[in-house]
């Protein structure tokens, strides 16, 4: 494809995704009711306006209202409300906790939204001029479409930050391997939007930290530079940053008059504001910002109408690798910026704004990579069959011959397996509860499925949460299954995601490092070793679950009897430990210690049997090669033994998803349970229906997250040790 063709695609998919941007977020400015923090906002809008039309400059910078946010995002905001006719001077609260205004001046109110729309919109076009398909995704994701569509901070620096890295790519293209990365006009534009950025919210200067890592791991051969080459590398980069930072003082008036008093009070006002009773109160864990990323905006119905935000964090999950092997900067904007929100203590849902763009730019190559790519070769082998050209396929006989062995297990299958899944499929199209359950049985159920999917009934609206009251079966077509896929469990689906990846990868860890310390030479008794660590395998779990209660009873268990043994003596860690109820960081722990013990021993057999397989002669190349330490394990032994820890790690994965016991006996939180064990609960009130939409969507789940592993870890194509 010429460059003229693709530059016109872009161009068409650009302004598509700059319509639906706009009419998504206008839509949002006139249905959205009014927000937090909207008439604080607005409040300094006119302010700042008021004194820019009297020309009072002092005023600007002795403003302090607000002060812990710089105030270009603000003074946006004035702009737009210097054509505008004064209006009274709004109240200024100092509780965070008050309601919403119930009424703001107009047209203040909708033209200050409507800028940020404009904002929200040029960041879509920003983003769909490096991928069209990720301007979409950003286009509709339902949080930035909400945080665009308000008197908020956040659609000015979602715009600069990502202005400020798409620069910096755009730099790149300038760069030589011998000098590496000069000072161009990309690299000036890129600083100039950094300032920008941290003049609206300083947490989006993150963005400025994953250029920094990319650029130096751009120059990782900086460490052996002479000092005239480690020169060259400097200079740009300190340019960059003064550049930037001047920036940022010419657009925060607040800092002109002192401005290491006023940066140093703006700045650690955060610190103690995540420590503050409002933040408490609100209770959310470390992992809530993985529940603002998978699910839709779940307080106004009916504004936002393409919900997508699981999907897409799906995606971006898929196409995270080709994100770090195609736009690295953007992938490290991702990582690290996931990683500050996990550590920092406010969890507000808006936050999630600095980490949108680079989330869809993975989602679009997720997307490749699942439908695009498969197009691809398939039509590559329709053009040319020779290059595709398989093996002659087994004739009629053959088949026929196979068909007599394969029938009765095929048969059997069927009874087993598919027939309850298409049985609960059916029983999700309807109401099925307690009350009629004696006519779901005697066949209430296909018979309004048969009416419903022939257009013989109509579906009937229904309330998930609360059981049908009729004695006979009734049809409601696809809503349970639309409310359940659409992101209806996106919290449940973020922690249990969370947990079955937390818990597997400490499972592992601890069954490989084991593995790998009985493997070692010398080491004596080894049989007697592997026997003990494989007895919490042989345990029950749900006793194993009982056990560990009891250990951390919070009225009787050791560690409150170790903690009030000890009295003021006593570790922080173990008082936190034996009054764990209530806290979901020690939760989590506890569950994560119980899961992990008796579920590394598989972990263990399979890397012991991997390793056992694994010949001398491989470790003597390897040796040869100066392969030794970690280099020798991952290039070496982890190719080697992945295929035989694959299923083991695909059996412990479906586990943690459907982990039940663990979690009936420490009953968490109510956004600390599993799928399962949210549809045991359903069964137990009677909501047979919701309890088999539920079931469906585990279904889904579990086979996509075993084809990805699949995929990823390539187990199915065995390995050759020959």
């Amino acid at each position: 494809m010429s460059k003229s063709i693709r530059g016109l695609l872009i161009l068409l998919g650009a302004l598509v995704v700059g319509v639906v941007a706009f009419s998504a977020r206008m839509r949002a400015v006139e249905m959205l009711p009014i927000d937090y923090d909207e008439d604080d906002y607005l409040s300094a809008a006119q302010f700042y306006a008021e004194s820019l039309r009297q020309g009072d400059w002092q005023a600007l910078i002795d403003y302090r209202y607000n002060y812990e946010h710089p105030p270009l995002s603000k003074m946006a905001y004035g702009l737009v409300l210097l054509g505008l006719p004064s209006t009274a001077d709004m109240t200024e609260p100092t509780n965070p906790n008050i309601p919403p205004a119930a009424y703001l001046p107009q047209p203040h109110f909708t033209d200050s939204r409507t800028l940020s729309a404009v904002l929200g919109t040029l960041t879509a076009l920003a983003v769909a001029f490096l991928n069209p398909l990720a301007g979409l995704f950003l286009a509709v994701n339902t949080w930035h479409i909400k945080y665009t569509s308000q008197i908020m901070l956040e659609g000015l620096p979602a715009l600069t930050s990502a202005l400020t890295v798409i620069f910096y790519t755009a730099a790149l293209r300038n760069r030589s391997p011998e000098n590496g990365l000069r000072f161009n006009g990309w690299l000036a534009a890129s600083a100039v939007m950094l300032g920008l950025t941290a003049a609206s919210k300083y947490m989006y200067c993150v963005v400025g930290l994953a250029i920094l890592v990319d650029w130096h791991l751009r120059s990782s051969d900086a460490g052996k530079m002479d000092r005239r080459a480690l020169g060259r590398w400097l200079a740009p980069v300190l340019i960059w940053g003064i550049l930037a930072f001047v920036i940022f003082f010419a657009a925060n008036p607040a800092l002109w008059n002192d401005p290491l008093t006023r940066l140093r009070e703006s700045v650690f006002y955060h610190a103690g504001y995540a420590q503050s009773a409002h933040v408490q109160q609100a209770g959310y864990p470390w992992w809530q910002p993985f529940v603002w990323l998978t699910m839709p905006v779940p307080w106004h119905p009916g504004v936002f109408q393409v919900p997508v935000d699981l999907l897409v964090f799906a995606l971006a999950l898929v196409g995270f690798g080709r994100l770090m092997r195609q736009r690295r900067v953007f992938a490290l904007w991702l990582a690290l910026g996931l990683v500050f929100l996990l550590l920092w203590p406010t969890k507000w849902p808006q936050y999630i704004l600095m980490l949108t763009a680079p989330l869809c730019l993975s989602a679009a190559y997720g997307l490749e990579m699942l439908l695009v790519d498969p197009l691809v070769r398939l039509f590559t082998r329709w053009k040319n069959p020779a290059q595709g050209a398989k093996p002659a396929p087994p004739t009629r006989r053959q088949n026929l011959r196979a068909l007599a062995w394969l029938l009765p297990g095929a048969i059997i299958l069927g009874l087993m397996t598919f027939y309850p899944l298409i049985y609960q499929s059916a029983m999700s199209l309807t109401d099925l509860s307690i009350v009629s359950l004696r006519d779901g049985i005697q066949g209430g159920v296909w018979r309004e499925v048969w009416q419903g999917i022939t257009g013989q009934t109509e579906g009937i609206a229904m309330n998930p949460f609360q059981p049908s009251w009729s004695t006979e079966v009734n049809y409601i077509g696809l809503n349970l299954l639309r409310l359940v896929f659409s992101g209806g469990l996106s919290e449940l689906v973020a922690f249990e995601a969370f947990w079955t990846g937390l818990s597997v990868a400490l499972q592992l860890g601890l069954g490989l490092g084991v593995a790998l310390l009985i493997e070692r030479p010398g080491v004596r008794f080894k049989a007697f070793w592997r026997l003990l660590f494989i007895l919490p395998w042989a345990i029950p779990e749900f006793a194993g679950a009982l056990m560990w209660l009891q250990i951390y009873d919070p009225q009787f268990g050791w560690a409150r009897q170790a903690a009030d043994s000890l009295g003021s003596s006593a570790p922080g860690f173990l008082v936190a430990l034996s009054r764990w109820r209530g806290d979901p960081s020690m939760t989590l722990l506890l569950m994560s210690v119980a899961a992990t013990w008796y579920g590394f021993p598989i972990m263990m057999l399979a890397a012991t049997a991997g390793l056992k397989m694994i010949p001398a002669s491989v470790y003597d190349a390897a040796a040869m090669d100066g392969a030794s330490g970690w280099s020798l394990f991952r290039q070496v032994v982890w190719p080697l033994i992945l295929p035989l820890l694959a299923p083991a790690i695909i059996i412990r994965a479906v586990f943690a998803f459907n982990q039940f016991y663990l979690f009936y006996v420490i009953e968490p939180r109510d956004n600390m349970q599993t799928l399962s064990y949210i549809s045991y609960g359903l069964v137990s009130r009677g909501g047979y229906s919701v309890s088999a939409a539920v079931n469906m969507f585990i279904v889904a789940v579990v086979l996509v997250l075993i084809w990805a592993f699949n995929r990823w870890s390539k187990a199915s194509e065995g390995v050759t040790y020959a």
